[in-house]
């Protein structure tokens, strides 16, 4: 017989006789665990018991508050006295009088001295005729195809200040180019309620462009002129001007 048949034959022959201890180990083991079981399931079924504490919240005391340190209060500053000056006394001066003037004498004539003629009365010198709108500046009213009485403004325009003035106005701006004496341009343009210019024409040439030119460059400089005066009733004034050397 092999070895090992051997102790397999040995422990069949062993095992009848280990078989009670067998089973009373594993009846202790059991009642073992299950004595265990029992003990901590009565343990969990108990409430447990935890001790009771009381606390008591006790509020922190706040810090007492420094106080700022009182400033003294600013004196009052006096105001600087004023000195008031006082007045120095002084001499009247003496009022300038006017030596008395002595009065000529007068001669009375004699009882028998003979009468003066009586003289005739002078006619006063009458004043000389109205030198025409523009004077001698090369500027003048001229004639147009709708003039009035004045020969370059309609008849009921009456304001003569505002013709003195558009005339300075325009010949500040007018440059006159070397022509020949006696050289003329006319020309015609409307002044609008508010002084603006319109419609700015040459009416009559002088024969010399670079004249012409001028006298039509002096209306545009001048443009616009015051409003026309609140008296006048028409929206617009067709004025007729002259330029001459």
């Amino acid at each position: 017989m092999d070895p090992v048949s051997k102790i397999l034959t040995e422990r069949e022959r062993s095992w009848p006789r280990l078989f009670p201890f067998a089973m009373m180990a594993l009846f202790f083991h059991g009642g073992v665990v299950g004595t265990v079981f029992l003990m901590s399931r009565n343990a969990a079924a108990r409430p447990a018991h935890l001790p009771a504490v009381s606390v008591r919240i006790v509020r922190p005391e706040p810090a007492p508050r420094r106080r700022a340190p009182a400033r003294p209060a600013p004196r009052p500053t006096q105001a600087p006295r004023k000195e008031t000056p006082v007045p120095v006394p002084t001499e009247p001066e003496p009022e300038a009088t006017a030596p008395p003037v002595a009065e000529p004498p007068t001669n009375r004539p004699s009882e028998d001295a003979m009468a003066a003629p009586e003289q005739k009365s002078t006619p006063q010198p009458t004043p000389p005729p109205a030198e025409p709108a523009g004077g001698g500046s090369g500027l003048s009213l001229g004639a147009g195809a709708d003039a009035g009485d004045d020969g370059g403004i309609p008849s009921d325009f009456h304001f003569a200040y505002y013709v003195q003035r558009m005339l300075a106005l325009i010949e500040a701006r007018w440059y006159k180019p070397g022509v020949p004496a006696g050289t003329r341009a006319r020309v015609r343009f409307t002044i609008g309620r508010d002084g603006r210019l319109s419609r700015i024409e040459l009416e009559a040439s002088s024969g010399d462009s670079s004249f012409d030119r001028a006298a039509l460059r002096a209306l545009y400089a001048a443009n616009p002129l015051p409003p026309l005066p609140p008296a006048y009733a028409k929206s617009n004034l067709t004025v007729h001007l002259t330029f001459s050397e």
